[in-house]
């Protein structure tokens, strides 16, 4: 047992201290937080709770509101549960560290320093999926960051397959995620006969599991979609040139601009302009049921980008897949009783976001560096899967919403440190294991 400690050492201290630092952070914080689309999330459990599914509105996926739903609901419980969630990530973290040839010392450290990062802890305290997302998430890059692609065991693709199948039922925007696994797979030493590979079981459960929630989706408020949310997501990305759009819908667009405008002058987040039309009513009476509505928004906001690609792409970049880069910041949702806690807390944050901004800044150079590293070898090793998943979820996202995008690059945010710590590892032999094994392809 002692032996057993002692070889274990890191990741025992690291537990430790996280256990700590979580307990120290809950009961400065003595609360739990809940943001505007904590209300949905809310309200599909007390459906959950009361087997009636009669007023569902299309606005949630099952997949976090069934984990509220198994802690009966207890918001304090939840945020405890989130908390442990976070020490287990930074477990994944340390094993991830190792895998990649990264010393148990340094491991330790950048594990540790990335799990004190006060955003961890903001989402934990929140009714939101963010953690339990960074944790599948993490779990998953685990796997495939464990010389996935060099392996075809079954377990592995049934586990990746159910890891898959969770992140999508919590935010169907993960659909992506077995696309590009395969991808990524045949592109590194493409053959004709990897096209059929144990691989292809990733599709299976994902796939059951979303398009049975469509339809159930489609027997509840008419539609065959993951969420009712699609369409006013798109329409959001129709901000600037809202009024550009096929006269047919100027019921629509008339009060988008009125109140894009009015909220500009104010200095108000914009992007939830379209919200402000749906809760003004103004598709009543012909259209008052928000399913309803927010397939109208999805007529118009295709019609409307259809007609003005341009727009569409040169916004979707300079905001959506700009935003993405920036922090999104959580604490100006929590309300802390302790003014000196709360002080000391906004410090901190601000240094950490101050670093974190920086972190994005040397990624995306590093970006364009292994690109051209990508096309002169053709090599497929850690660094490429990290950045084919982040960039493609950066330009999947600008692609579909404009609004909070910064609050989407947070399951990945660890990843970015990744791909910046293997490049100094690669080029400047830090970090490693043994300082003479350079990074594998």
């Amino acid at each position: 047992m002692k032996q057993h400690i002692q070889n274990n050492k890191h990741i025992y201290g690291l537990i430790l201290l996280l256990f700590v630092a979580k307990l120290f952070f809950f009961i400065g914080y003595d609360n739990f937080s809940e943001a505007p689309d904590s209300w949905a999330f809310n309200h599909f459990v007390k459906e959950l709770i009361n087997d009636n599914f009669d007023d569902y509105l299309g606005e949630r996926t099952p997949g976090y509101p069934y984990v509220i739903y198994l802690l009966n609901h207890d918001k304090i419980l939840v945020v405890l549960v989130q908390m442990l969630m976070g020490i287990v990530t930074a477990v994944f973290w340390f094993k991830t560290l190792l895998n990649l040839n990264f010393s148990q010392k340094i491991a330790f450290y950048v594990t540790l320093f990335s799990s004190l990062y006060l955003q961890n802890f903001f989402y934990e305290t929140f009714i939101l999926a963010e953690t339990f997302m960074l944790l599948l998430n993490s779990i998953l890059f685990y796997f495939l960051l464990n010389n996935y692609f060099e392996k075809k065991e079954i377990i592995v693709e049934i586990i990746l397959s159910i890891l898959i199948t969770i992140l999508i039922l919590v935010k169907p925007f993960f659909i992506f995620y077995p696309f590009l696994i395969f991808a990524l797979y045949l592109i590194k030493n493409f053959s004709f006969k990897k096209l059929v590979s144990v691989k292809l079981i990733l599709f299976i459960l994902p796939m059951y599991a979303y398009f049975s929630w469509c339809s159930f989706v489609e027997e509840k408020i008419g539609y065959f979609e993951p969420t009712a949310y699609f369409g006013l997501n798109l329409a959001q990305n129709c901000l600037y040139f809202a009024e550009k759009g096929p006269k047919e819908y100027d019921y629509i667009m008339k009060p988008y601009v009125k109140y894009r405008e009015e909220m500009l002058q104010n200095g108000e987040d914009a992007s939830m302009a379209v919200w402000k039309v749906w809760g003004g009513q103004h598709l009543a009476p012909k259209y008052t049921k928000f399913a309803d509505v927010t397939n109208q928004f999805g007529k118009y906001a295709k019609a409307t980008i259809a007609t003005n690609l341009g727009d569409y792409f040169y916004y979707s970049i300079t905001n959506s897949w700009f935003d993405f880069w920036k922090v999104f910041d959580m604490k100006p949702h929590m309300k802390f009783q302790d003014n000196m806690f709360n002080s000391v807390i906004s410090v901190i944050n601000s240094i950490q976001i101050f670093i974190v901004l920086i972190l994005k800044f040397v990624f995306l150079l590093l970006s364009f560096y292994y690109l051209y590293d990508l096309i002169k070898n053709r090599k497929i090793n850690a660094v490429m899967i990290l950045l084919a998943f982040i960039h493609a979820a950066a330009i999947l996202q600008a692609l579909v919403v404009y609004g909070t995008n910064a609050k989407y690059a947070f399951p990945y945010e660890f990843f970015m440190l990744i791909v910046v710590l293997l490049f100094l590892k690669e080029k400047f032999n830090w970090f490693s294991k043994v300082q003479h094994i350079s990074q594998p392809e």
